[in-house]
């Protein structure tokens, strides 16, 4: 039995096989592609506003989730700075390779892609808590850091 389909890996899989969704972040994907919950597979948006210089291919003004994460949950948040970052991942493998070297962790990846080098990721888990979380979690939250 296959493991169940994800929005996550099934962007990796768009990635794969549409080369218009290489060139976006997994925030983005929502702009140009529905999420078809029968089939469990993103599809191109059918109507708004065409984008120039690509056949069959419409944006609108969708929004989708990317769920937040305290960062002591180390490697998810580390994943998901990734994913708000790096453009067109086919695979989580990709994700941890930078520069043609696999790194162990996501943490890792961060790290030489620089993403940490500033308190930039942690500025903005603060600034995303307010709408999040309850008053308490915040409080952990900024403890935490």
């Amino acid at each position: 039995m296959s493991p169940q389909l994800t929005t996550l890996t099934e962007f990796f899989t768009l990635c794969r096989n549409d080369t218009f969704a290489r060139t976006l972040l997994y925030s983005e994907v929502p702009t140009y592609f529905t999420w078809n919950t029968s089939t469990r597979k993103f599809q191109r948006c059918k109507q708004g506003r065409a984008v120039q210089g690509h056949l069959n291919l419409y944006s609108t003004d969708a929004l989708g989730r990317l769920y937040t994460v305290h960062p002591n949950n180390a490697e998810c948040f580390y994943l998901r700075l990734l994913l708000i970052n790096v453009h067109g991942p086919t695979s989580f493998q990709e994700l941890k390779t930078v520069n043609g070297h696999v790194c162990a962790t996501f943490r890792e990846a961060c790290q030489k892609l620089n993403l940490l080098e500033n308190d930039a990721h942690l500025d903005i888990s603060l600034a995303d808590a307010p709408n999040t979380a309850q008053p308490q979690q915040i409080n952990t939250l900024f403890l935490s850091y």
